[in-house]
């Protein structure tokens, strides 16, 4: 290895890293409410610590957080929080609390959600994400006032018809499952759902009952197998956002401009070779952003397990980085 490939090697993990800690930065000014004006300087990311420190000490903003403090503890009477790599299984004494609201599951060796979830009829959130749940169980059909199901990276091949009886879910995310295909049909009754994240996993097209989500604002099915894009896509007359990178799309429908809502579109651009021109001029107002793919080495591994870890790791990173880089553009009006 020469000294130039060392010196150009370093910088780029420098810069890399820069990156990181920007993004993580501005994702926790956000987190406390500080508008983008105290974190930018000249137009780049100021990471002064002192924004975090000095920022909401005045009279005004500390009995706001005194008030919030009062709510969030009520409020988590009704959460239910684990994490932790010791865990490998939901504690027993939790089917006894029917009553809560929400489960907040992370970070765990857990692999099965019990069966008697079907009892907590008040559940709203469930937010299982970075665990080793392999199925979602039937029950799950049960939770009339579920609104949010969050299951993303974990390792979920398929997901049972029966959670199609959620009929108030609102927000549905699948995202870094990496083996999940399709769909079943019955997911088409999920007409309140506005969100749906598949992204990281092995769709070769949008599964029909997501084109039947006639609420659906926010979909996106990136770093999938998508050759292309059904002709009736603009059913989804509601969607305001479609991300679409790291697929292997050719060509993009004509019907996209007749999606009256659509304001963001994100596609990876190295295989199209067919846009629909008004697309290109934003004559529709919409935003249409196309990335380049850049190329990622190989890694030579024999353990399969770390490989599709690792792959995970980069899912999980270019999510946030692209959420952030979606909320930077709105904050700014989209200009």
């Amino acid at each position: 290895i020469t000294t130039e490939y060392t010196q150009e090697l370093w910088t780029l993990v420098f810069f890399s890293s820069r990156i990181k800690q920007e993004w993580n930065f501005i994702l926790e000014c956000r987190k406390k409410g500080i508008p983008q004006s105290k974190y930018l300087k000249n137009g780049f990311v100021d990471t002064d610590e002192k924004v975090l420190d000095t920022y909401g000490k005045t009279p005004q903003l500390q009995k706001k957080r005194a008030l919030s403090d009062e709510a969030n503890k009520e409020r988590n009477k009704f959460i239910f929080q684990l994490s932790g790599q010791q865990w490998t299984e939901f504690p027993e004494s939790l089917k006894d609390q029917t009553f809560l609201k929400e489960w907040h599951v992370s970070n765990t060796l857990i692999q099965t959600i019990p069966d008697y979830i079907a009892l907590f009829q008040e559940l709203r959130v469930l937010e299982l994400s970075k665990n080793q749940i392999n199925h979602l169980p039937v029950e799950i059909g049960c939770l009339k006032n579920l609104k949010v199901l969050n299951v993303s990276f974990n390792n979920l091949k398929s997901v049972p018809p029966e959670l199609g009886d959620c009929e108030n879910l609102e927000k549905l995310d699948l995202s870094g499952n990496m083996e999940i295909r399709e769909l079943p049909f019955e997911l088409s009754n999920l007409k309140q759902v506005t969100v749906v994240d598949v992204s990281a996993n092995k769709f070769p097209s949008i599964p029909i009952c997501v084109l039947r989500m006639s609420n659906l604002q926010w979909l996106d099915i990136s770093s999938n197998n998508l050759r292309d894009l059904p002709e009736d896509i603009d059913r989804l007359d509601q969607l305001q956002t479609l991300l679409l990178q790291k697929n292997k799309l050719t060509y993009l429908p004509r019907a996209l401009v007749n999606m009256p809502k659509l304001s963001l579109l994100v596609v990876s651009g190295d295989d199209l070779v067919e846009i629909p021109t008004a697309i290109c001029e934003s004559t529709t107002g919409l935003k249409f952003i196309s990335l380049k793919d850049s190329p990622v080495e190989t890694i030579v591994c024999e353990d399969t397990e770390e490989i599709i870890e690792s792959e995970r790791e980069r899912e999980q990173f270019e999510k946030e980085f692209m959420k952030a880089y979606i909320e930077d553009l709105r904050e700014r009006g989209m200009r």
